[in-house]
């Protein structure tokens, strides 16, 4: 049967200040009246039902998850007692379908994507799973065909023909910079890394084994406790000893140079809603190149000569007002007010540690 597992531990840092440490980017609602955790969940359904699906979080968001997806039974909000990278999310994630069904084929994906029309997500969704019960030794990620020469996203080089509609994957490309995502973009072999994967449990955990033993090692003892009464101490003590490391680097890039990697074309858009910027995409524009994100119940801002600002609010209790500014990045919270160069995206990762170490915990 298909699982589905979704990765919401993170914290969503380069949306500050509107994603925080309780409420981050998965819990927050930018795109209609659901959160991107929720939309994620209705978009999976009915490919999969609610009985079937889990979500992999931290003790801290467990709570605000449970509020949000009433549908789903306590013991699928799957808790890491502390956060190890994608490669230690997805081990728990295989145990709890393996614990279910030892034939159980998964897909595992972020908790904060666009992703539209669902349906045509989940026909690329079960065609993948389709391939994964006929190959079993072959992990299969999507890949997403890009429309511009994004510097944020990871690659895909495709190579040749594999079963079905898929290719093999050639190898993985970290983030470009300009010139080579524009040499990606022209060769037309490059798909962006959307980070969903289709396998077995069974398969990425034979995976882990043989390229990551310092991740396996302390799987293999989580493993082997599933059916103890003591689990629960046996995950809290072993957890913390996987090595902090993603799956990408852990097996994918070691898997795809063994040719057991598979890319699958979406059919279906997608976008990684990861910095303000990105709201460029999904928000109007008025006519001097504006983006006005502005959350419902809020006032109208005013721009007077004012070009290619991206402006967010949603503190109900102030009106906006910019001034003979550009290219800035406006975002006003109830607590905050935010203002940066909108081509400096990063800087609001160097903001949010600055707070760290000013001991601001009242903001973060």
């Amino acid at each position: 049967m298909l699982y589905a597992i979704i990765m919401a531990g993170g914290s969503g840092t380069r949306l500050w200040p509107e994603s925080r440490r309780n409420c981050p980017k998965q819990l927050m609602t930018f795109l209609g009246n659901r959160s991107f955790l929720q939309s994620t969940v209705d978009r999976l359904r009915p490919l999969v039902p609610p009985e079937r699906i889990g979500v992999v979080t931290g003790e801290r968001l467990k709570d605000r998850i449970a509020e949000q997806l009433p549908e789903l039974s306590t013991g699928s909000i799957l808790v890491e007692p502390c956060a190890r990278n994608t490669s230690g999310c997805i081990a728990l994630a295989a145990i709890w379908c393996l614990a279910q069904d030892p034939e159980a084929v998964m897909v595992l994906l972020p908790s904060d994507h666009v992703i539209q029309p669902k349906e045509a997500f989940q026909e690329t969704v079960a065609q993948a799973a389709e391939i994964v019960r006929e190959n079993p030794e072959k992990l299969v990620t999507l890949g997403i065909t890009p429309t511009c020469p994004a510097e944020t996203f990871g690659y895909i080089e495709r190579g040749e023909k594999g079963p079905g509609n898929s290719l093999t994957v050639r190898q993985f490309r970290e983030k470009p910079d300009a010139r080579t995502a524009a040499e990606y973009l022209e060769s037309g072999n490059f798909y962006w890394n959307a980070g969903i994967f289709i396998w077995r449990a069974s398969t990425i955990l034979e995976n882990l084994q043989k390229y990551a033993p310092g991740v396996w090692k302390p799987v293999e003892k989580i493993l082997k406790s599933v059916k103890h009464s003591d689990f629960e101490n046996i995950l809290k003590s072993e957890f913390p000893e996987i090595e902090n490391i993603s799956i990408d680097y852990a097996v994918m890039e070691k898997a795809a140079a063994d040719g057991n990697v598979l890319v699958l074309p979406a059919r279906f858009e997608w976008d990684d809603v990861g910095s303000w910027r990105a709201l460029e995409r999904h928000f109007p524009h008025d006519e001097a190149g504006n983006t006005l994100a502005l959350a419902e119940g809020t006032p109208e801002a005013v721009l007077v000569e004012t070009q290619n600002c991206t402006v967010r609010s949603t503190d109900p209790g102030k009106t906006l007002v910019c001034y003979g500014v550009e290219n800035l990045a406006v975002i006003v919270t109830p607590e905050v007010v935010l203002v940066f160069d909108r081509n400096r995206e990063e800087s609001v990762r160097e903001v949010v540690q600055k707070l760290k170490e000013m001991n601001c915990e009242e903001l973060l």
